[in-house]
């Protein structure tokens, strides 16, 4: 009795063991996907941010090249689409993702360029 006693007890710790280590592991490999997420994710938003911010200047030039050609200043407007198909020659899918944000992430970014809205 005394060792089947002994065995069901070494039997039961084994268990507990293996689900404390089991939990274990699922909290290990949680925080790592999490801290690939955040990684990702930031590296796609700096991405996103680099290609704003050149559509931004890309407009900006085409403007003063126009001006310079025209002899008159482009819309605000006209400078919007232009940052949007700047955008869009470089990477579609961010127009797919961002949509409506996108006329808001420009104009945050001219913001923080020019000091102006």
């Amino acid at each position: 009795m005394d060792t089947t006693l002994q065995e069901l007890i070494y039997q039961f710790m084994m268990l507990i063991v293996t689900a404390v280590l089991t939990l274990i592991g699922s909290y290990i490999k949680q925080y790592i996907q999490t801290k690939i997420d955040i990684a990702k994710y930031g590296f796609e938003n700096d991405r996103v941010e680099r290609i704003i911010d050149n559509a931004v200047h890309f407009a900006e030039q085409k403007a003063k090249d126009f001006s310079k050609v025209q002899s008159k200043k482009v819309a605000g407007s006209e400078k919007l689409d232009m940052a949007r198909d700047y955008i869009n020659m470089v990477d579609n899918n961010i127009i797919a993702k961002y949509g409506n944000q996108l006329n808001s992430m420009i104009e945050r970014k001219v913001a923080q360029r020019f000091g102006v809205k």
